[in-house]
């Protein structure tokens, strides 16, 4: 694989060209350059023979730790330890994620819910914090007023329908 930087004129500086053989893909930044969607382009680019994972075990440090193995030795550990287990420490990377962007708060009670949950997957844990994270920023924008209370209370009972099924669906999930 290569990588080339692309000037594009923009104030965060150059694009990231990742080339591989004849196949290339521009990492598509928005306003500025971010480390997740570094990471979520590159890790898609090099798939399926490779697989960037996120070593959770670094969530809440200074610093996130990645893994980089070839697909068939994540299916080894897969197969060694089980699915669960493997995504409990090393969970896959997505395009819907967050790791960087995560706040203090989501940091603090993803620690929390994962020394609960020792051997669940941690995207089960991320999508919980998902909801969660739904639910505050409609509370946030009723006390802005930028949500009329029709809409708060039609959001808000979504919101707890998508809770309630979340529930029954992964009953193993401990708070």
């Amino acid at each position: 694989m290569e990588i080339q930087l692309i000037n594009n004129n923009q104030p965060y500086g150059n694009d990231i060209l990742l080339i591989k053989g004849q196949e290339q893909s521009q990492i598509p930044y928005e306003e500025e350059m971010d480390r997740d969607t570094t990471i979520k382009y590159m890790n898609d680019f090099i798939k399926p023979k490779y697989e960037i994972r996120w070593f959770i075990e670094s969530l809440g440090n200074d610093t996130l730790c990645f893994v980089l193995l070839k697909s068939d030795e994540w299916e080894m550990l897969e197969e060694e330890f089980g699915k669960a287990k493997l995504n409990h420490y090393f969970t896959p990377i997505d395009f819907e994620g967050k790791m960087f962007d995560l706040n203090v708060d989501e940091v603090y009670s993803l620690l929390d819910l994962r020394s609960k949950n020792e051997n669940l997957d941690f995207s089960i844990l991320a999508d919980w914090m998902k909801i969660l994270t739904k639910e505050k920023e409609l509370k946030s924008q009723k006390n802005n007023g930028e949500i009329d209370f029709k809409n708060y209370l039609k959001s808000i009972n979504m919101i707890k329908k998508l809770k309630s099924e979340f529930i029954d669906k992964h009953k193993e999930l401990r708070f």
